[in-house]
């Protein structure tokens, strides 16, 4: 299967221990990256959202 690059941005701290526990695993971060979307385009898992929303006083 053809190759295709893939580029995106991610919150720099989960970037780096993202790194080090492969690296620690010994596995690359795209193989962990292709098995987590075969997963979820296979409907192994759902990602849930939870959206939270508040009110606060603003004190005067």
């Amino acid at each position: 299967m053809p190759r295709k690059q893939f580029t995106t941005t991610i919150d720099e701290d989960i970037q780096k221990e993202f790194k080090a526990t492969c690296a620690k695993n010994e596995v690359t971060m795209n193989d962990v990256l292709e098995a987590f979307m075969t997963g979820y385009i296979n409907g192994d898992f759902q990602i849930e959202k939870e959206v939270k929303l508040s009110v606060k006083k603003i004190k005067k």
